[in-house]
C-alpha cells in the first residue's frame, strides 16, 4: 500500500486525479511539493483545463498562438481566469508611467465564450487588426452570430413569447444564469486579459425590439492620473425562429468619465497596461455580481464627483467673469461722471 505520493505511479495522478482538479486547486497542490509541482505543471493538463473552460480557444490559429507563451496554456489561465480588477480609490495615489517599449500587435485576438448555467450557447473568435483607422477611431468591436464563422450558437431553452419577447419576471434569472468571458490575446506581450465581470451586472429588456439586454461592466485606469475608464460589453438575446432565446450580437466599447468613447490607440494602451498588471491593476476571480455593482458603483460615483468638479469650476468662472464685468461697468461710470464734471468747468 502507498505510504506517500511519490509511491502512486505518476500517470496515475495525472491520469485520474489532476484532471479533476479545478485551475486554484492544481495552483495550490503545485505548492506542496516539487514532485506535485513538476507534475501540476504539464502542459496537456492546462490545456485540457483552459480548453474546457474556453472552448473558443480551441481555434487553431489561437492554439498555435498560445503554444508560443512562455508557460504555454498555463500562462493563459493564470492571466485569464481571473477578472481584471482595480482599487478606485488607491489608483488616485499611484500612477505609473505606461511601459510603450513593446511594438504594437499587428492583431488583437477576442476570444469569446457565453454559457447559460453549465452550457455553452456561444464561443467563437474574432481577429481585429490594429491599423490606423482602428486606432484613430472610436473603439467597437461587434460580433455579430449570423457573420461570425467558427462560432457555436445554441438557444437557450426557455419559454419566450416570439413577439413579445422574455417576460420580465424571467430577467433575474437571466442575471443569475448568463455568464460570459470575453479574453483578449496580446500575441505580441504574449499575454491575456479578461474583460468580463463573468456575472452580469445588468439585464434588461429593449421595449422597441423586445431583446433582452445583458451588460457587463469592468472599471479600469485611464491613460491620465485619476482618470478611469468603463470597458462595457453587452450581449444581444433575440428570440429565435424555434421556441428560446438565442445570442444575436456581442459589442465592447469603451469610455472615460466624461462618458466620451475612447479612441483605438487609447484602448490599446490601457489594455496592454492592464493585462501586465500596472497602476494598480491585478487579477482575482470576480466575486460576482456584486463585485461588478461595486465597480459600477464606484465608477459613477467618481464620475458624479468629477461633473461637481466640473460645474464648481464652471461656477467660478462664471462669477469670475460677472465680477470683472461689473468692475468694468463701474470703472466706465465713474469715467462718465468725471469727464461729466471736467466739462461743466
Amino acid at each position: 500500500m502507498p505510504t506517500s505520493l511519490s509511491d502512486i505511479h505518476p500517470d496515475i495522478i495525472q491520469t485520474h486525479i489532476l484532471p479533476r482538479q479545478d485551475a486554484r486547486s492544481l495552483s495550490t497542490l503545485a505548492t506542496v511539493s516539487s514532485y506535485l509541482n513538476t507534475l501540476c505543471s504539464d502542459h496537456s493538463l492546462w490545456s485540457h483545463i483552459s480548453k474546457a473552460t474556453w472552448p473558443s480557444i480551441t481555434h487553431p490559429l489561437v492554439d498555435d498562438i498560445i503554444s508560443t507563451f512562455p508557460g504555454g496554456h498555463k500562462s493563459l489561465f493564470q492571466d485569464s481566469f481571473p477578472s481584471l480588477t482595480t482599487t478606485v480609490n488607491r489608483h488616485h495615489s499611484r500612477y505609473n508611467k505606461i511601459n510603450i517599449t513593446h511594438p504594437l500587435p499587428s492583431q488583437l485576438i477576442s476570444a469569446v465564450d457565453i454559457r447559460y448555467q453549465t452550457d455553452i450557447i456561444y464561443s467563437t473568435v474574432q481577429f481585429t487588426d490594429i491599423t490606423t483607422d482602428f486606432l484613430s477611431s472610436e473603439l467597437l468591436i461587434k460580433l455579430k452570430a449570423d457573420e461570425t464563422s467558427n462560432n457555436n450558437n445554441r438557444y437557450i431553452d426557455m419559454k419566450v413569447d416570439e413577439f413579445a419577447g422574455v417576460e420580465e419576471e424571467k430577467l433575474p434569472h437571466l442575471k443569475d444564469s448568463v455568464t460570459l468571458n470575453w479574453i483578449i490575446i496580446d500575441p505580441t506581450l504574449k499575454r491575456t486579459g479578461n474583460l468580463s465581470t463573468i456575472k452580469p451586472v445588468a439585464v434588461k429588456k429593449d421595449w422597441t425590439t423586445n431583446e433582452t439586454l445583458v451588460q457587463y461592466v469592468t472599471v479600469l485606469p485611464g491613460c491620465d492620473p485619476g482618470e478611469m475608464v468603463k470597458c462595457r460589453i453587452q450581449v444581444v438575446l433575440g428570440v429565435g425562429h424555434k421556441v428560446g432565446l438565442k445570442v444575436k450580437e456581442v459589442t465592447l466599447m469603451a469610455s472615460n468619465l466624461g462618458s466620451c468613447c475612447l479612441k483605438g490607440r487609447e484602448f490599446l494602451v490601457i489594455l496592454r497596461r492592464a493585462i501586465i498588471e500596472e497602476n494598480n491593476i491585478v487579477t482575482r476571480v470576480a466575486a460576482g455580481e456584486k463585485e461588478g455593482r461595486k465597480r459600477r458603483l464606484e465608477f459613477k460615483e467618481v464620475k458624479r464627483q468629477r461633473r461637481e468638479l466640473l460645474r464648481m469650476e464652471e461656477d467660478k468662472r462664471d462669477s469670475d467673469i460677472v465680477k470683472k464685468s461689473i468692475g468694468l461697468l463701474v470703472s466706465f461710470c465713474f469715467s462718465v461722471y468725471f469727464f461729466s464734471l471736467m466739462m461743466l468747468q
